[in-house]
C-alpha cells in the first residue's frame, strides 16, 4: 500500500512538473512566428531608403531609354529586370506577359519603398490614353524626388540630435543610481526592497519607455511627411 502511495504521489509529482513544460514550450511556439514576423517586418522598413533609391534609378533608365528612341515596353523592362527582380515584380510580369501595366505598377508601388511607382501609374495611364511624352512626366517625377531625398538627408541630420538627447535622458536615471551607489547609499535596495520603491521604478521605467517611443514617434512621422 505504502508503494502505490508513493508511486502515485511520484506520478502527480511528474504530471505538475510536466504540465507547466508543455505550456511552456507552447506559448514559446507561439511566440516564434510573431517574433519572426516583426523581424521580417522591421527589416523591410529598414530596406525602404534602399528600394525607393532603385526605384527612382530605375524610372532614370526608363526615361534615358524612351528619349534614345526604345519603346516604352522593353525601357521598362530592362528597368525593372534587376538581378532579384524586387523593384515592380507584378510590372515586369505584365509587361512579359501582356497583362495591365498600370494596375501592375499600382500594386507593385503598395509595398514598402515603392510609392514612386504609383505616380509613374499615373503617367503610364495618361500617356497611353492621350500620347502625351511619358519620358517627360517620369522625369519631373525623378527630378523631385531627388529633391526631396536631399531634404530628408537634411531632415534626419537634424533629427539626430533630438533623438541623441532622448538616448541621453533615458540613460540619465541609470547614472543616478551610480551616483547614489558612490555617495554611499542603497538605492537598488530601496527600489526592490520596498512596495514604494517598486512603485517608483515601475513608474519612472514607463515614463522613460514612453518618452523614448513618442520622441520616435515624431521624428518618424515627420521624416514620412516627405
Amino acid at each position: 500500500m505504502t508503494l502505490i502511495l508513493a508511486a502515485l504521489l511520484a506520478a502527480a509529482s511528474a504530471w505538475l512538473v510536466m504540465r507547466p513544460a508543455r505550456r511552456s514550450s507552447r506559448s514559446t511556439s507561439l511566440a516564434h512566428p510573431v517574433a519572426d514576423r516583426i523581424r521580417r517586418r522591421l527589416a523591410t522598413h529598414r530596406q525602404a531608403p534602399r528600394l525607393r533609391a532603385a526605384t527612382r534609378e530605375a524610372l532614370a533608365e526608363i526615361v534615358a531609354d524612351l528619349r534614345a528612341g526604345q519603346p516604352v515596353t522593353r525601357a521598362a523592362e530592362r528597368a525593372f529586370a534587376t538581378d532579384s527582380g524586387e523593384i515592380a515584380p507584378r510590372t515586369l510580369a505584365s509587361i512579359r506577359w501582356g497583362g495591365d501595366v498600370v494596375a501592375a505598377l499600382r500594386e507593385d508601388s503598395r509595398a514598402v519603398g515603392r510609392p514612386l511607382l504609383a505616380g509613374a501609374a499615373a503617367c503610364w495611364s495618361v500617356a497611353e490614353a492621350s500620347g502625351a511624352g511619358l519620358a517627360d512626366a517620369l522625369d519631373r517625377i525623378v527630378q523631385q524626388d531627388r529633391k526631396a531625398e536631399e531634404v530628408r538627408r537634411q531632415l534626419g541630420a537634424h533629427l539626430a540630435a533630438p533623438r541623441a538627447t532622448a538616448r541621453m535622458l533615458a540613460v540619465l536615471p541609470l547614472l543616478g543610481i551610480a551616483l547614489g551607489f558612490a555617495i554611499g547609499g542603497d538605492p537598488l535596495g530601496w527600489l526592490l526592497g520596498t512596495p514604494l520603491g517598486w512603485g517608483c521604478l515601475a513608474v519612472g521605467v514607463g515614463l522613460t519607455a514612453i518618452g523614448l517611443a513618442w520622441t520616435s514617434h515624431i521624428a518618424t512621422r515627420t521624416e514620412r511627411l516627405l
